[in-house]
């Protein structure tokens, strides 16, 4: 593979991770401020998604509280994860869960550069910058909230290159990295419904043992097998059962194909905000569809994509250590966010896999070049468009952050990208992956 851009990548990469230490440790110690300010000021109410799980935790372990809302959001394996933080006080905690989750981001970027690496690509240091720029945004907003993304990204990406071992061994462990990911977050369990598309037998019974470990065992350990059953019921019908049985959409200001269609169909508000004792909406729906009609046109919709999706995966991989395998893991986890009903700007952490295999693309010159360029393209508009989704966009108004999400600032540039990763494979007939691999490993230039 030759090297198009004379950025050196080490030292890119390098400058990255450095950016990503600084802005982890200082988002984690100004959180704390803020959280300890808010204290000292008389509110005791939470400051940050984490900052609420802090307060929440305690009563759980304790008290055996029930799940009542999705203000916890998280199976009960999460209690476990949680509660070494609550020892501390709450400003604390704040910087300590920043620093955990920093070899988490960290871990997270160099495995999908490993996932693009097995697969005989690499990425150029130009292709490391439009990465950082895309990804920045979202793992910013994740510390900032405290999320647990990371928690569960890390397993998942680990998955992905785990499998390309191409062992059974390695699809059994694979398996159960991705279940151990779908107890913290659902969502990665689509990559299962993936591998036995291309019938990897043992992903799905390694995923299996990892969602019983960590759904049922694990848990039941730590609260007694009644209380851990109690909670799980609980959950699942709060944060499960409306999406999958009923396909209900809840919220209409994520970044999802189903809540960009309410607010674009519906008449409820694309955004609500609260300032000053005053509420503000901003409408940008097109028609007045019924909650029920759009459950079915992004059902259908889904469906169309899914089966497209499906279609264009057909073809067997003669190996996972090939380009064609980023790619359509790349479609996968596009396909995770944007049929999420609860996808926010911090869930597109998880846009680093697409990412990586559109810097793979474009750092490759064995693809012809109108391809490279599509793709070159998108990258720079998904880079900028995610600019307005933070507080530069109050340049255009009041309300300038609100309807930059509303129209979906982050959905269709992740859209394009995606057009333009499948596109590559449609401009030319693909060789056998594994004799690419071969032939790319061989002419690959030290980048």
């Amino acid at each position: 593979m030759q090297r198009i851009s004379a950025w050196p990548a080490p030292s890119v990469l390098k400058g990255i991770l450095v950016v990503i230490a600084l802005v982890a440790i200082g988002v984690g110690i100004q959180e704390g401020i803020v959280v300890r300010d808010s204290l000292a000021g008389g509110n005791l109410g939470p400051v940050t998604d984490f900052d609420r799980w802090m307060i929440m935790t305690p009563r759980f372990l304790h008290e055996h509280v029930d799940y009542v809302d999705d203000n916890m959001p998280t199976a009960p394996l999460t209690l476990l994860v949680f509660a070494p933080f609550t020892a501390v006080s709450r400003p604390v905690a704040q910087l300590l869960w920043a620093s955990f989750k920093l070899p988490l981001i960290i871990g997270v970027l160099l495995l999908s550069l490993a996932l693009v690496k097995r697969a005989g690509g690499q990425l150029s240091g130009q292709a490391l910058l439009l990465l950082g720029a895309a990804w920045w945004l979202p793992v910013m907003v994740d510390l900032q909230e405290g999320q647990v993304n990371f928690v569960a990204l890390l397993p998942l990406v680990a998955a992905l290159v785990v499998a390309q071992g191409d062992t059974p061994r390695s699809d059994s462990i694979a398996g159960a990295l991705i279940g151990l990911a779908a107890v913290v977050k659902v969502t990665p369990i689509i990559f299962v419904a993936y591998f036995i598309w291309k019938r990897r037998w043992r992903v799905p019974v390694g995923a299996l043992a990892g969602l019983v470990a960590g759904f049922f065992i694990v848990p039941a350990l730590a609260f007694g097998w009644s209380q851990n059953i109690r909670w799980l019921s609980q959950w699942t019908s709060i944060m499960i059962t409306p999406y999958v049985a009923r396909g209900a959409v809840v919220y209409a200001t994520t970044q999802s194909v189903g809540s960009f269609a309410l607010r674009a169909l519906s008449h409820v508000p694309a955004f609500e905000v609260h300032r000053d004792g005053i509420k503000s909406y901003g409408y940008m729906n097109m028609a007045a569809l019924s909650a029920a009609a759009i459950q079915q046109i992004v059902r259908g919709t889904m469906v169309a994509v899914a089966l497209a999706g499906l279609f264009w995966m057909r073809r067997p991989l003669a190996s996972l250590r090939s380009p064609r395998y980023v790619l359509e893991v790349a479609a996968v986890a596009a396909f995770m966010l944007w049929f999420s009903e609860r996808t926010w700007v911090h869930h597109y952490v998880s846009f680093v896999i697409p990412l990586a295999a559109a810097g793979m693309i474009v750092s490759d010159a064995h693809v012809p070049a109108t391809a490279r360029r599509f793709v070159f393209v998108a990258l720079v508009i998904f880079a900028c468009a995610s600019l307005f989704a933070s507080d530069i966009s109050r340049l255009l108004g009041r309300h300038g952050v609100e309807w930059a999400k509303a129209i979906g600032v982050f959905l269709w540039p992740s859209v394009l990208i995606v057009i333009g990763l499948v596109r590559v494979t449609l401009l030319r007939r693909q060789p056998d992956d594994a004799a690419v691999h071969v032939a790319r490993r061989e002419s690959r230039a030290v980048v």
